[in-house]
């Protein structure tokens, strides 16, 4: 019994680990307030190849999930389903908008999708 539980635990540790996303906007403000940090919105779309580059590849790397974990809440908002309540405008997807989330402030944007290293790099500048 006690192999099982250490199975388990490994396999959660290895396979669980992820960025904590949030559902919706308001939800992810409202954390971001209080855990004080910043905002993180990503704008995409299932079938847009770049976004699901980022999220299968770029998302997974440890580094970023924990960076992103420790100085983010990260949204996604889907610009067809979510059209009607996107708070800021964009001209392509991936983007990304780095807000102060008390007054929705952008702090830094990012067009495009990118390697992890980059990625990295950039939500480590915003300021």
């Amino acid at each position: 019994m006690k192999i099982l539980s250490v199975i388990f635990l490994l396999t959660i540790s290895l396979f669980g680990a992820g960025i904590n996303f949030e559902k919706d906007l308001v939800t992810a403000k409202q954390k971001a307030i209080t855990e004080n940090k910043k905002l993180m919105i990503m704008y995409s779309t299932p079938t847009c190849p770049e976004c699901n580059y980022m999220k299968k590849k770029v998302f997974k790397d440890k580094k970023i999930i924990s960076y992103t974990n420790e100085n983010y809440v990260f949204v996604i908002m889907d610009i067809k389903k979510d059209k009607d309540i996107l708070p800021y405008k964009f001209i392509g997807i991936p983007t990304f908008y780095f807000v102060n989330p008390n007054d929705m402030k952008l702090l830094s944007k990012k067009i495009g999708g990118t390697r992890e290293a980059q990625f990295l790099s950039f939500i480590k500048q915003v300021k």
